[in-house]
């Protein structure tokens, strides 16, 4: 599995999962739907993970990298 996020890409990504696991830890019963609560869930771990492996499924899938060609 090759890195395709740049530094810059990852902490963006990293920031963005934080904000909304967070808010969904601390909403309070705002959102009162379950499967947009699963959604966010679900694309706020992808970002974590994007986050710790460097590696994007969905820019695998698009052929895209925003990592610096060597």
């Amino acid at each position: 599995m090759m890195k395709n996020l740049h530094p810059i890409d990852r902490m963006a990504r990293g920031v963005i999962g934080i904000v909304i696991l967070g808010f969904l830890l601390l909403n309070n019963g705002y959102l009162q739907e379950p499967i947009l609560e699963i959604l966010l869930v679900a694309f706020g771990v992808l970002n974590l993970v994007s986050l710790i492996s460097g590696w994007c499924p969905v820019y695998h899938l698009a052929g895209i990298s925003s990592c610096k060609s060597k």
